[in-house]
């Protein structure tokens, strides 16, 4: 039996040439050295009002740590001489611009809004306020004579008698520490690397 063999076409199979990505090319980016801490506070000092711009996490907190050694040392040496507490209290009141100013840039440099602190001021003006409305009718009977359990009475009863300033002062502490955890989680956070809505990186080139 004569089988009819039929020849096939020859099978073209040109190879496609792969397609390679084209190189993403990233700038070359370096970190500028720390900031010192004299340089830090001269510079925290000098931008006392400035509250644009950003401030990376070493001039922001090496200024913390000048504020806490400043008033620390004023309360130690208010309980030699007491005229230091007084002293030391109008610094901390004089450092309060500047905290605030650099908290903000900080806040800035990694690309949050300083609302943050107008908020978390506000909060403090408020629970102050109500502390002072509370307190103060009370505070000759508080400077007075009497035991813990006698001042912890004294203290109920101005709750119970200003439900409202009571209500601002407990819910105004909480909000307050919750505030005071998300700038803390949010002044920690590394700077952004490029630039941002509020300027370029003061510790990236």
């Amino acid at each position: 039996m004569e089988q009819n063999q039929q020849s096939q076409p020859p099978v073209f199979n040109p190879q496609q040439p792969v397609q390679q990505p084209a190189p993403q090319y990233q700038p070359r980016v370096s970190a500028t050295p720390m900031m010192d801490p004299v340089e830090a506070v001269k510079t925290c000092l000098k931008k006392c009002i400035d509250f644009t711009g950003r401030a990376r996490r070493s001039e922001y907190w090496w200024f913390v740590l000048f504020t806490v050694i400043v008033s620390s040392a004023f309360s130690f040496g208010g309980g030699f001489l007491p005229f230091l507490s007084y002293v030391g209290l109008g610094c901390s009141l004089l450092l309060t611009i500047p905290q605030l100013s650099a908290l903000t840039r900080r806040l800035h440099d990694t690309g949050r809004s300083g609302w943050w602190v107008l908020i978390y001021g506000l909060v403090v003006l408020a629970v102050y306020g109500a502390f002072i409305a509370l307190l103060y009718p009370i505070m000759d009977q508080l400077t007075g004579e009497g035991d813990d359990m006698m001042m912890a009475g004294i203290i109920a009863d101005a709750f119970m008698d200003s439900p409202v300033a009571a209500s601002v002062m407990i819910f105004g502490s909480l909000l307050l520490l919750i505030l005071w955890i998300v700038t803390l989680v949010f002044s920690v956070i590394d700077s952004n690397w490029g630039e941002n809505k509020y300027g370029p990186s003061p510790k990236y080139k």
